[in-house]
């Protein structure tokens, strides 16, 4: 879904599983929101997680990307950035049906997708429902790759909304399931990409036997009630939402005596937020809310001998989940943020405050004897203040100081876990990490000069370079345990991330003028030619080891040259992306399967999307991506990348 967005990048463990990073962090150290309900939970682990995969790409009708630091209006997390996810909600002014079909197919990993959708709204009510299912079997990589193995899974969804405007009152319900079935965890199962020396057996055999995602469900409930007055209290809204995650894996590590692991949890949020914006006129206005969140975790866990076929019963060992169950955690935050416009807009200061509470339970006990249990109270003061200067309404620069944190959640206190560095244990007395950030930005717009041209403008674009400092952060140490090795999060981390982001369009119009052309168009009324382009450079130093922070992105940028015809009824669009070499690796990369010597040399992949609209009730896309057939292994990722892949999806309606 992201993809080629400025500013992220998404590292695929396995095929199907995707997690952003903004800003040289993914995983709980940013956080999702869908329709502005917090998809974060307590057991969101540290790196790459495959969560944001749980969201149907049907059901999506924008995505906002906020990078850098945003705790101020959301609490612990979001030191990256912040993804806003929005559904679909129906119509409910103007009376309106549909029914359709949406399809998709994908060449590299023979991917057949389908969905289904249908919706009626007006006189002040609407509803929408919709189903979707994907078959998707092994992902052919580059030139001399082929197909690899256990990367085929299957996944389906449904979703529904209905809304309701009764005056100044809108009551909005979406629910949403998504589920996958049967996904591999390639790297660990696989010996495609790992590095040789890190495996057993010579490098000719996988880390483990099995590590299987028998399911990985998703289900998000949010009821909204939003009032619209216009007047002193500009807005006034609350959302009331119920998330489950469900995760079932099987397991088994190589060892002399094989032993199946059949384990998983559930995980139950309850959520409530509300938010406030108070309108004073022109120079000011104020957005108070405040939010509660409530996690109940149940995990379970088996282990089977493949030998005897017993399963054993041990309650201080075998029976324990990846946490303890009915583990708990409770979290609430308020704020409040102004928007102050002096200078007739020529200056806008935005300051924001924000206190957050943090409740961890956890009996670990059960399975470490030797730990504390886990009964921790965390708090946080947080702020920030950004100054904006808009000389002309089209053009800003924008100078942002905020402070970050991240509190210790449950996957911090009280998880036991397989992962890329090693079995990891929890470390019951974390304390928050602390973030320190400051941007530059700048924004310029330029509008077509011709009024008939069908250029959305003529020159748009932004930039911006940051620097941030991260003290008291988690770090993941060796020790041992038991007499065994394992690894475990201390806060003895310190580290910097700093980089620069930048993109720039700019469609061709003025300029024919000067060779006596018509200035507002190409070769036919109602087309435009465009240049579309975005670079990001990170880079990240762990001051404490002096060595490069684990897993920044490389460089990455995309140009694309854009021809639109029949004023966006027909779309061409040749673009190129560029990675940069791979080559800033932490030590803890170095011993992780994943980093290996494909991530090193740099690469250029060749793609063509195209799109007709002709009517209302239709349309094709078509994405041909890694023309040349490019043998290439992104960061960190668990299979190499598709080979050409023929992507082709319609969407036909009545």
């Amino acid at each position: 879904l992201l993809d080629g967005a400025t500013g992220v990048f998404v590292q695929h463990t396995a095929a199907g599983q995707g997690s952003p990073f903004v800003r040289g962090l993914t995983g709980k150290q940013i956080v999702v929101l869908v329709n502005g309900v917090r998809f974060n939970n307590s057991v969101f682990r540290a790196g790459p997680n495959q969560y944001f995969s749980s969201l149907d790409g049907h059901n999506i009708v924008r995505i906002e990307v906020v990078r850098g630091p945003s705790s101020v209006l959301y609490g612990s997390d979001a030191q990256g950035g912040v993804i806003n996810v929005f559904t679909r909600k129906p119509a409910v002014d103007v009376f309106d049906y549909t029914f359709g079909t949406r399809a998709r197919y994908a060449s590299a990993s023979n991917e057949r997708r389908g969905n289904i959708f249908g919706a009626v709204g007006g006189s002040g009510f609407g509803a929408l429902a919709s189903a979707t299912y994907s078959d998707v079997d092994l992902l052919n990589g580059g030139a001399g790759i082929g197909r690899q193995p256990k990367t085929d899974y299957e996944e389906w969804g449904a979703y529904g909304a209905a809304s309701a405007r009764f005056g100044k009152h809108r009551i909005d319900f979406t629910y949403s399931h998504f589920e996958q079935i049967n996904l591999n965890r390639t790297d660990a199962v696989t010996t495609w990409v790992a590095n040789p020396s890190l495996l057993p057996g010579g490098g000719t055999q996988s880390r483990e036997i099995q590590n299987l995602f028998v399911k990985q469900g998703d289900d998000l409930a949010i009821l909204r009630w939003e009032w619209t007055l216009g007047t002193l209290l500009e807005q006034f809204h609350v959302n009331a939402s119920y998330h489950r995650v469900q995760e079932d894996l099987l397991r088994t590590p190589r060892s002399a005596t094989p032993t199946r692991r059949n384990q998983g949890f559930n995980v139950h949020t309850f959520g409530l937020s509300a938010l406030a914006v108070l309108n004073f006129g022109e120079w000011s206005r104020v957005s108070v809310g405040g939010e509660v969140y409530h996690d109940i975790v149940h995990s379970r866990r088996s282990d089977q001998n493949l030998v005897t076929g017993a399963v054993t019963s041990n309650p201080r060992l075998d029976d324990r989940g990846q946490f303890p169950d009915w583990s708990l955690y409770s979290s609430f935050g308020v704020y409040a943020q102004d928007e102050i416009r002096l200078a007739d807009d020529l200056l806008l200061i935005r300051p924001g405050v924000r206190y957050s509470g943090f409740r961890a339970q956890a009996d670990l006990d059960k399975s470490f004897s030797s730990l504390d249990g886990v009964n921790e109270y965390y708090g946080d003061i947080t702020g920030a203040l950004a100054f904006l200067i808009r000389p002309i309404d089209e053009f800003s620069i924008g100078v942002n100081l905020a402070r970050g944190f991240r509190a210790p959640n449950l996957d911090d206190l009280a998880a036991s876990k397989g992962t890329g560095a090693g079995n990891e244990i929890p470390n019951p007395d974390l304390e928050p990490e602390d973030q320190w950030s400051t941007e530059l930005s700048v924004k310029g717009y330029v509008p077509t000069r011709s009024p008939e041209s069908a250029a959305p403008h003529w020159i748009s674009g932004n930039a911006a370079v940051f620097f941030s400092y991260f003290d008291n952060a988690f770090r993941r140490i060796n020790t041992t345990f038991n007499g065994s090795g394992v690894v475990q999060f201390d806060n003895s981390g310190r580290y910097r991330i700093y980089g620069f982001e930048a993109e720039v369009s700019w469609f061709i119009g003025p300029e024919l003028g000067l060779f006596g052309l018509p200035a507002d168009h190409i070769f036919f009324e109602g087309d435009a030619l465009g240049i579309i382009a975005n670079f990001t450079w990170t880079r990240g130093d762990d001051i404490k080891n002096d060595e490069p922070v684990s897993r920044i992105p490389p460089l990455m940028t995309e140009v694309a040259l854009r021809y639109e015809a029949m004023r966006g009824k027909v779309y061409v669009e040749p673009y190129l992306q560029f990675v940069g070499r791979q080559d800033q690796l932490a030590s803890g990369n170095k011993g992780d399967v994943r980093f290996t010597p494909h991530d090193e040399a740099s690469y250029v992949l060749f793609g063509l999307r195209a799109g007709w609209y002709p009517v209302r009730n239709f349309n094709l896309n078509l994405n041909i991506q890694n023309i040349g057939n490019r043998a290439y292994h992104g960061l960190g990722n668990g299979t190499f990348g598709p080979g050409t892949n023929v992507i082709l999806s319609a969407e036909l309606k009545w």
